[in-house]
């Protein structure tokens, strides 16, 4: 009964006072409460006394006071609820609101009851009786029964001589029995837990229950249903789980035993106490250890699940105390979670009157929302990013910052956004209202208006200014602009009025009378964008002229200024429109290559067949992996539009280490297109024939030595790979390429080029010059401002993504991530230098001979360890001559140890200009080191594993972690598996191994759980020599290849014949 009466130390402290509880539970904590003991309404409590004990009494009315008695001078003579009293009273409350005191006390009355019953009740043990088993039977429910708090159990004795068992209770004091020593055992706990006497049917609560499948450990129970259950004696071990949902990044933790006879699919059943846990699974029923703690317990039932709102948080606070309290296992670790700064948008809540106003700024994270520049909780605020199941975002102090410094121009400062001065005056409310909020809103923020000041805006008018596109019959897609200015009830204003406005500093302006808001922001904005197209006169009074080209920009500039009306022939809106991918530009036919490119990878073409329609040039700088090249290609197969272009050939120049890259995917993708690379000291042969090509190949440094012969040619396109190599407008390369005579001209990138201010005038001088003005006009315009930052640089900013949008196509893997696998592979070529093909040519004759000799004196499969060594030196050389021993180098001088080498370091700083993060594997431990002297070199952060390597884990926690360290270099065979690697979406492998499983293993450390984005893994390939052969004999030995184990050359040696050797050298 003792549960019914529930005590709370607030109610005990209401009876007697803080002091007599402060003294009460001090002697609860000397242990002078020997027992507190229930009956009905009324508590009975014996205390320890020098002399002896005393006894007590309360009951608790039914108003919530007490009634108490107690021998004591205070209780008896003062009438207050003594020490004692409350003394008894707080150690009821403990034993209550402890499950473990509580079933103690219960046990202790129990066995006081036993005691004092009449021992001839019970059943009758005696050597000499009749032999007896005893049975006992579950019900067929009994987990639920258990869960829902007691299980009622059959009990019955098998007696010899009897066809049928009987209950314990109808055998009676003249029939003893005879048990063996473990049902005598058995009975006994099962007596003492009966509340009288024991009968055919036993209730029992789940600490009893417990008790009795502890006792009845090695036997099998009966099952209502007709199994039985075995009850096994050997604990298993258990351990919490923490795994990741795949599917929507929630984290899963959960109680985990591996159960013996459980099929796949199947999982146990905990049967846990206070100090006891059994696993139920496949009929048996064991014993585990540790048992969690009581709070934890509802991991055995369910798993606990954490959304991903929640992880951050989890992970930050409560993972840690659980692998300190539990025993926890888990692949996932918190250096995998990877966390950066959100973006937040921004809600500003104004009030006040027409006099004065006040305001709140909050930052909004999603769903979550938070006071801009209030204090920042580690974990509070954490925005899960749907393509990366282990990325997060969090609160951007900084962002807010800059928010707030923004908002204090409008006359709000202040430190935090629930923290704010007031715009005070009528004139300052108008300029806020007019100008600063319209501002505001243009950048995104959302903008909540209350009060009375929300009615007076209301009815405040604005100045509208309207723009009329006038296009000019030139055959050059000219036009015209004329600009007035409009009152909402359609009054015209003077130009003058609006400039004197402009001149004070104000965002309104008095006309007749009435109070007319200027939208200050969107007419000097609408003013940059014509002074930024060089306007000329035009052919009427108040109005200005501009070139075709400029269309796109002033469309898309006028289109993002919500305060400006536009008045704009329906023909000259759609073309602007399909400049700036507004509209969808037709389709064209790309015969073969339709079935080969993606969708993407066809817009793209129908993109640059566009521009090339309107007369302009472009910039495709789509993000590393997403075939640039391949597009460019498919665009050159297409018949020139200028009809003067056709038949003229097409000159791409790239770098040095992708000349021969450009050339094979011609002959892969076009073998139509006659091809001609220009390189090597042979190419002087061959200018006559250029004009006979459909495609000219050459790189930047030869166009520089050879610019007397391509001055003289007439291309129908020009194509820059890397765009990075002219972006220096005095360099010889940007001199070079602007001297081409080419009817169309390209730039490809894989670099986000408006992020590089400086270099963009050059690249758009070579494109179309003239386009981006003069370049001393460009940067006190661009340059100089974005530089600075602030609202002058953002808007600058602005102005220059919309001029460079319709001449420039960027796709990222993200937005086109339905068109894409898994891994996007490739392969990239290079060419050896002129010092690595003269000691790779007198390698490869050399042991040609030494081969041959030593299979005709031996035989192939005795000679197997020497081939090896030599296909790894000719590896090596093909790699970097570093890697030789002095007495094979030799002793020549060497000026270009490694043409693979230039081109990795080309792939590396496209890759870091794009954000990404690499993998870079190699078989040669040599090779790493070289690398990382190259990084060092460049300045550059990294992280190196090798086989040497003495704290694997740290240096991959260190990549993890730190998201500014842009490389990770790992040796094949020490790294290939069993990374858990984050935030890597590229892999490098710089040198080709036999067996390509095990490339794609490596490939795997960045195609790790959680990832959604495509990972882009690039072979490094030196051309023409074995390398090239590896690759071929890949593939035409694939099956056999892939069936080899191990990451050793021997093993993979065991699976080449002779032939493939003499194949190899060849």
């Amino acid at each position: 009964m003792a549960s019914t009466l529930v005590l709370t130390q607030k109610q005990i402290v209401g009876w007697c006072g803080q002091a007599i509880y402060d003294d009460a539970e001090a002697r609860c904590k000397r242990g002078e409460v020997l027992r507190a003991e229930v009956d009905g309404d009324t508590v009975t409590g014996i205390l320890a006394r020098s002399n002896g004990t005393m006894k007590c009494l309360f009951k608790v009315l039914p108003n919530g006071l007490v009634d108490s008695t107690c021998p004591c001078f205070a209780n008896r003579e003062q009438g207050i609820v003594c020490a004692h009293v409350a003394a008894a009273a707080i150690f009821l409350m403990r034993r209550n609101a402890d499950p473990e005191r509580q079933q103690r006390h219960l046990e202790e009355q129990r066995h006081a009851r036993r005691k004092a019953a009449f021992l001839a009740e019970g059943v009758v043990r005696s050597p000499s009786g009749t032999p007896a088993k005893l049975l006992l039977q579950l019900p067929a429910d009994w987990p639920d029964q258990f869960d829902a708090g007691s299980v009622t159990i059959r009990c019955a004795l098998q007696l010899e001589g009897l066809p049928a068992p009987v209950a314990p209770d109808a055998l009676g004091p003249r029939k003893p029995v005879r048990l063996s020593t473990a049902d005598d055992t058995l009975l006994l706990v099962l007596e003492d837990i009966a509340p009288e006497r024991l009968g055919g049917l036993l209730t029992m609560n789940p600490a009893d229950f417990l008790n009795v499948v502890a006792v009845c450990q090695t036997r099998s129970l009966f099952v209502g249903d007709g199994t039985r259950l075995t009850i096994q004696s050997q604990p298993l071990p258990m351990h919490v789980r923490m795994d990741l949902d795949h599917e929507n990044g929630e984290l899963l933790i959960f109680a985990h035993t591996e159960l013996p006879f459980l099929k796949p699919g199947q999982f146990p059943r905990y049967i846990a106490g206070h100090s006891h846990c059994w696993a139920l699974g496949a009929e048996h029923l064991w014993p585990v250890t540790p048992v969690l703690p009581l709070p934890y317990h509802d991991l055995y039932r369910d798993p606990v699940v954490i959304p991903r709102t929640g992880v951050m948080a989890f992970v930050t606070h409560e993972l840690p105390r659980l692998q300190a309290m539990l025993p926890f296992e888990s692949d996932l670790t918190p250096d995998l979670f990877t966390t950066e700064p959100g973006r937040p948008s921004f809600l500003l809540r104004i009030k006040g009157s027409p006099a004065s106003l006040a305001a709140e700024l909050l930052a909004l994270y999603g769903a979550q929302q938070v006071v801009a520049g209030s204090p920042e909780i580690p974990g509070a605020v954490s925005q899960p990013d749907p393509d990366d199941l282990l990325r997060y975002f969090s609160r951007n102090l900084p962002a807010e910052r800059h928010a707030l410094a923004r908002l204090a121009r409008a006359g709000f400062a202040g430190e935090r956004g629930d923290a704010l001065g007031h715009v005070m005056g009528t004139r300052a409310v108008l300029n806020c209202l007019g100008g600063e909020l319209t501002v505001l809103r243009r950048l995104g923020w959302r903008i909540e208006i209350e009060g009375r000041v929300k009615e007076y805006f209301e009815q405040l008018d604005m100045a509208i200014p309207v723009v009329a596109i006038h296009p000019v019959a030139d055959g050059r897609n000219d036009f015209e602009v004329g600009i007035v200015y409009e009152a909402p009830d359609g009054h015209r204003l003077a130009p003058g009025e609006i400039q004197r406005a402009l001149l004070r500093g104000d965002s309104y302006l008095e006309h007749d009378g009435k109070v007319i808001l200027v939208d200050r922001d969107a007419v000097t904005s609408m003013r940059d964008v014509f002074k930024d197209c060089g306007g000329r006169d035009g052919s009427a009074p108040g109005r200005f002229r501009l070139d075709g080209i400029h269309a796109p920009y002033v469309q898309a500039s006028l289109a993002a200024l919500d305060g400006i009306d536009v008045e704009e022939p329906p023909d000259w809106r759609q073309r602007a429109a399909r400049l700036n991918r507004d509209a969808r530009i037709a389709p064209e036919p790309l015969g073969p290559l339709d079935d080969v490119l993606r969708p993407y990878q066809k817009e793209g073409v129908y993109w640059l067949r566009f521009i090339e329609q309107g007369g302009f040039a472009g910039i495709l700088a789509d993000e590393m992996g997403l075939g640039k090249t391949l597009q460019t290609l498919a665009w050159l197969s297409l018949p020139r539009h200028d009809a003067a272009a056709r038949g003229k050939p097409a000159l791409i120049v790239g770098p040095t280490s992708l000349v021969e890259n450009w050339a094979r995917e011609a002959a892969r993708f076009t073998p139509r297109l006659r091809c001609r690379v220009m390189a090597g000291g042979d190419r002087h042969a061959h200018w006559e024939e250029l004009p006979r090509q459909d495609l000219v190949i050459t790189s930047y440094a030869l166009l520089r030595r050879d610019l007397d012969h391509y001055r003289d040619i007439s291309f129908s396109a020009a194509v820059l790979d890397e765009a990075q190599h002219i972006k220096n407008r005095g360099t010889q390369n940007a001199v070079a390429a602007k001297q081409i005579q080419a009817a169309h001209r390209l730039v490809l990138t894989g670099t986000p080029v408006e992020n590089g201010v400086a270099d963009l005038w050059s690249i758009l001088d070579f494109l179309m010059p003239g386009y981006l003005g003069a370049y001393d006009d460009f940067r006190q315009d661009y340059e100089l401002p974005i530089a600075a930052g602030e609202q002058d640089g953002e808007q600058a900013q602005q102005r220059l993504r919309r001029r460079l949008k319709p001449f420039l196509l960027r796709r990222l893997k993200r937005e086109v991530a339905r068109d894409l696998p898994d891994k996007i592979q490739k392969i990239s070529f290079s060419s050896l230098t002129p010092d690595q093909e003269r000691i790779y040519t007198t390698l490869l004759q050399n042991f040609r001979q030494k081969i041959g000799d030593l299979v005709s004196a031996k035989g192939f499969d005795h000679c197997r360890m020497e081939v090896l060594a030599i296909l790894l030196r000719l590896r090596q050389a093909c790699c970097h001559l570093d890697l030789l021993p002095p007495e094979i180098r030799g002793q020549d001088a060497i000026e270009a140890p490694s043409g693979k080498l230039e081109q990795f370091f080309e792939i590396l700083d496209e890759a870091i200009d794009g954000g990404h993060r690499m993998l870079v594997f190699s078989q040669f431990v040599g090779m790493l080191k070289l690398l990382r002297r190259g990084l060092e070199a460049r300045g550059l952060p990294y992280c190196y594993l090798d086989g040497g390597t003495q704290e694997r884990l740290a240096e991959c926690q260190r990549f993890n972690r730190q998201s500014d360290i842009p490389v990770f270099l790992i040796s094949l065979k020490a790294g290939g598996t069993g990374l858990n690697l984050t935030g890597a979406d590229m892999v490098v492998h710089f040198d080709p191994w036999w067996n390509p499983a095990v490339e794609d293993q490596a490939t795997d450390r960045a195609h790790r759980i959680g990832q959604k984005r495509s990972v882009c893994a690039i072979k490094l390939i030196t051309e023409h020599t074995v390398e090239e052969k590896v690759l071929a004999l890949q593939q035409r030995k694939q099956a056999v290849i892939r069936a080899t184990v191990g990451t050793t050359d021997e093993s993979v040696m065991q699976s080449l014949t002779w032939q493939d050797v003499q194949e190899l050298l060849r």
